[in-house]
């Protein structure tokens, strides 16, 4: 082995500029001869474009099979691409997959062609082509190369509608006190030629500029430990505003739940507004949403240690914030199926995305018994599913979820089944497809669940608080 992987065997994956003085340093040659061995040594992987000077981070392939890669991307871009950076880190932040919309505004690039900005869509191009995001419709995740081990698609998309629900109710707040115009509060407006998760014209006295009004701006991190460096895209944005010719004065306010005391005095000392939820919206508010954001970290082991948790936020979400609850009916109703599943004795994953057959797939619950996986779809909606989503979950996703499982050594030898759990069952087409589906597929087990099957779960459980949410939220009507 050349000296030059024995040092990235050592080191982890590196900079060129950085492997280069390792190597002058360790064969006594000047820094110009290094660099360009390091240049043509063969056998290496590089990622190229995110650094300054033309650099490039450099590592062994065996590192990107043993999920090394993202660490050190991450470390390297906020040394020496901290522009890119932002953007890695809004996604990591996010649990590994973030909507559009709010990447926009984690990132401190612009949405529109500025002079020496690159456009944030050139931006996303340039993470897609290196294979370090992928993009699913509107979602950007990390790719499978990075190996990334910390994706929580189930939070990931329930925290999102978390945090429209809060920037609402704090856009009605806005309005009601006078903090905005009336009519021009809305969510994910443009100023500057950047995105803002808030955006409003403000009729005060004190953000006037002669007879033109201000601005209040803002923007929200929530449901996770953050820290200085992950709310240094918000300064970095309002420094590069203020720099404009005839800039309105603005009110910048930034939404958290959870931020250290180095992020909080650093917000201070920019003068800017923290705005916290329980101050904002009450004790209670924020219990309730601090709770919820608990039990949907870790679903599975929250189901498993206290199964009745859900159902109890359901209640209090009914007194405190009814608007969110109805809009996070879809993730409350995978946790009806987890709760299922762990009562007959699973281990359960829920929320995760496969990359197969060349596309990715949101796999909601995979249920681990000792002889069997139980791979579950689960559908909470007012309307009944139709064929073509049956037909799409049996000739797209089961495939692929079948392909991944037989590429598992725990998992590939047992039986696998499937589930399709719909709260508001089948309609006249979709009862016909099912009814075929039980004679012509051989190869799996495939179970279809409406409300009255799922009932029947609820009553095998003996679960009345479990039966009475099924009845009253879950479910159309009684059953």
């Amino acid at each position: 082995m050349t000296s030059i992987k024995n040092i990235l065997l050592d080191n982890g994956p590196m900079i060129s500029s950085d492997l280069a003085k390792k190597v002058a340093a360790s064969e006594n040659i000047n820094l110009n001869t290094a660099s360009q061995r390091v240049s043509r040594e063969i056998g290496l992987e590089r990622l190229e474009g995110f650094f300054k000077s033309n650099q490039s981070l450099v590592f062994l392939p065996q590192q990107k099979e043993e999920g090394e890669i993202l660490k050190f991307l991450a470390k390297q871009m906020e040394l020496h691409g901290k522009k890119y950076w932002y953007v890695l880190n809004a996604v990591r932040y996010h649990s590994g997959m973030i909507n559009k919309l709010f990447l926009e505004t984690y990132a401190n690039y612009p949405i529109a062609p500025v002079v020496s900005h690159l456009p944030f869509e050139e931006v996303l191009q340039k993470f897609v082509k290196e294979n370090i995001l992928i993009v699913n419709e509107k979602e950007f995740s990390f790719a499978p190369r990075l190996r990334y081990k910390g994706l929580n698609l189930f939070l990931s998309k329930t925290l999102e509608i978390i945090k429209l629900n809060v920037l609402d109710n704090f856009r009605n707040q806005a309005k009601n006190i006078g903090l905005v115009s009336y009519d021009s509060a809305e969510l994910f407006g443009e100023y500057g030629n950047f995105r803002w998760a808030f955006k409003g014209v403000s009729p005060l006295d004190a953000l006037k500029k002669g007879k033109d009004f201000g601005f209040v701006l803002g923007d929200i991190l929530l449901g996770r430990p953050t820290y200085k460096k992950d709310i240094e895209f918000f300064i970095k944005k309002l420094e590069i505003i203020k720099t404009y010719k005839n800039a309105s004065k603005i009110m910048p306010i930034l939404l958290v739940d959870n931020l250290d005391h180095e992020g909080f005095m650093y917000l201070k000392e920019k003068g800017i507004i923290v705005g916290l939820i329980s101050e904002l919206f009450g004790d209670n508010y924020a219990k309730t949403l601090n709770d919820l954001i608990t039990v949907l970290t870790n679903a599975a082991a929250s189901l498993a240690k206290d199964p009745n948790k859900y159902l109890d936020l359901i209640a209090e979400l009914r007194k405190y914030n009814d608007g969110l609850l109805k809009n996070i009916k879809g993730a409350l109703f995978e946790y009806v199926a987890g709760h299922y599943y762990i009562f007959k004795g699973a281990n359960i994953d829920m929320g995760w995305e496969l990359y197969e057959n060349n596309a990715m797939h949101e796999m909601d619950i995979r249920a681990n018994f000792g002889d069997k996986i139980i791979i579950a779809e689960c559908k909470a909606r007012v309307a009944k599913t139709s064929i073509s989503e049956i037909n799409h979950w049996v000739r797209i996703k089961i495939p692929a979820f079948r392909t991944w499982i037989t590429k598992q050594d725990t998992h590939k030898n047992k039986v696998i089944e499937f589930e399709y759990w719909s709260s508001s069952g089948y309609d006249s087409d979709a009862l016909k497809r099912i009814e075929e589906l039980k004679t012509e597929y051989k190869k799996n087990v495939l179970v279809f669940l409406g409300p009255k099957e799922i009932m029947v779960r609820a009553k095998e459980m003996k679960n009345k608080k479990l039966q009475n949410e099924l009845n009253t939220f879950f479910f159309k009507s009684n059953v």
